[in-house]
């Protein structure tokens, strides 16, 4: 992976007092009226509410290891004509860039951490090559089609293990749309079947396919090697398909200086 924030902290403010601050072990933001600072490393994982479904102003809430949460909102501005999503992106990408580790895409089968929590599975993660929760379980060697599917209020991953047709389309996992999971997906089912997540799928309302999770949860510089080297050709190939959309990290930067 090649990480920006290697190069020193991402700042960003705004004409209000408002100033944020990222770095690749966590970040401070002051809002003009109060401070917060969060390292990554006493973070479980993050839930951020309308960031799939709106446009702007979107709410994190960063689940504490401790038990305490922290939240606050982000990207109050609405600028029309573009995602406005710089500060959630910029805090999603550094978080997922300490989890995933520096190793990665080539360390899928070392991975050991959370990704999320659902009603249904409760607590999912990766280890030894499974990604697993509190019913089911599956080996990322056996995921072969992963689809993004929303209906307007949830965006999540369905994940198949065979390209055989069945009853209802019912996927054999499901997870959280997040800046975890689309990384890590993104990068299996390239790595499997040369293909990455299908993002055909609309939500059913104003967005026909769902692509705007691609470009909030994605950046290409994960799929690159720290020295601008890919490992292997999948992953030129997921660079390359992310990198098209012109919504990394240090794009979103250069379009708002």
């Amino acid at each position: 992976m090649r990480s920006i924030f290697e190069n020193g902290p991402v700042e960003i403010k705004d004409q209000n007092d408002r100033e944020l601050i990222v770095r690749k072990d966590g970040f401070s933001l002051n809002t003009g009226k109060k401070e917060i600072n969060v390292s990554f490393k006493d973070i479980r994982y993050t839930n951020v509410t309308r960031y799939c479904n709106s446009n702007n102003c979107y709410m994190v809430m960063m689940i504490g290891k401790d038990g305490n949460n922290v939240e606050f909102d982000t990207d109050l501005p609405h600028i029309d004509g573009v995602h406005n999503i710089l500060e959630t992106k910029t805090i999603l990408t550094a978080f997922a860039a300490s989890r995933l580790g520096k190793d990665f895409p080539n360390n899928l089968r070392t991975l050991d951490i959370e990704l999320g929590h659902s009603l249904k599975e409760k607590l999912i993660s990766i280890s030894n090559g499974v990604i697993k929760g509190a019913k089911n379980s599956i080996k990322i060697d056996d995921i072969h089609t992963v689809k993004c599917v929303s209906n307007g209020a949830i965006t999540r991953f369905a994940i198949y293990t065979g390209s055989k047709k069945r009853l209802f389309n019912t996927p054999d996992f499901a997870v959280a749309c997040n800046e975890l999971t689309a990384p890590l997906l993104e990068a299996i089912v390239t790595k499997n079947t040369g293909k990455g997540i299908d993002f055909s799928r609309g939500n059913g309302f104003d967005q026909k396919t769902s692509e705007y999770a691609l470009i909030r949860y994605m950046d290409s510089d994960f799929f690159i090697n720290e020295d601008g080297t890919f490992n292997e050709e999948w992953q030129k190939d997921a660079y390359f398909r992310i990198a098209q959309y012109g919504y990394d990290v240090k794009n979103l930067m250069s379009q708002f200086e």
